[in-house]
């Protein structure tokens, strides 16, 4: 495993006749929002979320005993299955206009959140990419940074879309995949769960046009019996790609330097104004 809190273990135990077995299992610290989320999650049937099996907490905090799911994690830009996004629109119907049915202390998506995403966390990974190879584009990614943190419409998402609980951070390698035959993926490291507009978990990683989300949008139109309100798609989705993409932007410089900043910029301000326009339509802005 990559980190140290995090253990892969066979233990020993009794099958329904009676009859000892050996099984691996994952035991890992938690913070105390992810052992709330996993024992969630539990609720929705899906082969592609973690089973917790067991959850506690010592003198070093939570901790957590999950199912182990052989198989190894996707590239970080990879396309996700489309397992993953209908398990994900399950997860999310379930709980929309409904997150004050969740325990108390589990994060939010807010105006603070996102003032401290645009203000600190993405320009802290800006401001580390620089020190080790600057470039001009830092200069406009703490630019832009600095004005969309004042941006209404960067900050209007958490008010006109709907909250609902989200794993958080959705991307290839938080997904695990069976290297056995490429099938039943599993996403895993539920400690970003918070609650916020759905496409958070959606827009990063499939495209309008992807299997994905047309994945995401039948199992939808499953779970809720009626397609998802194609304002709230869309605006969700704009929103969703302008902020993810905003936040993540010093991430991305730091971990694989300034070439894709600049893109992922452009995507973020093409989105933002995308986000403005049906704001405005919709008599928001």
């Amino acid at each position: 495993m990559r980190s140290p809190l995090v253990e892969r273990v066979e233990v020993t135990a009794v099958g329904t006749a009676g009859v000892p077995y050996r099984c691996a299992v994952v035991a890992k610290r938690a913070c105390a929002a992810e052992v709330v989320v996993l024992r969630e999650i539990a609720t929705v049937s899906t082969d592609a979320f973690p089973e917790l099996i067991d959850a506690g907490a010592d003198d070093h905090g939570p901790w957590v005993v999950l199912s182990f799911r052989p198989g190894a994690a996707l590239a970080w830009d990879a396309a996700l299955p489309a397992a993953v996004y209908a398990s994900l629109a399950r997860l999310h119907q379930r709980y929309l206009g409904g997150a004050g049915r969740l325990p108390a202390g589990l994060p939010r998506v807010d105006e603070e959140f996102c003032r401290h995403a645009l203000r600190e966390f993405a320009p802290a990974g800006i401001h580390e990419a620089r020190r080790g190879d600057p470039r001009p584009v830092h200069d406009r990614a703490l630019d832009l940074l600095g004005r969309w943190s004042h941006d209404e419409r960067m900050l209007a998402g958490p008010r006109v879309l709907p909250a609902t609980l989200l794993h958080g951070d959705v991307y290839g390698h938080n997904v695990v995949v069976d290297s056995a035959d490429g099938t039943r993926p599993c996403l895993i490291d539920w400690g970003s769960a918070r609650i916020g507009p759905a496409m958070l978990d959606v827009a990063l990683t499939a495209g309008t046009s992807s299997a994905g989300f047309a994945a995401y949008l039948r199992a939808w139109e499953e779970a809720a019996c009626a397609p998802l309100d194609r304002w709230q798609a869309a605006a969700g989705h704009a929103w969703a790609t302008a902020f993810g993409t905003a936040m993540f932007v010093g991430a991305v410089a730091t971990r694989f330097g300034p070439a894709p900043v600049g893109r992922l910029l452009d995507r973020a301000g093409a989105a933002l104004d995308r986000f403005g326009h049906l704001l405005a339509g919709a008599g928001h802005g």
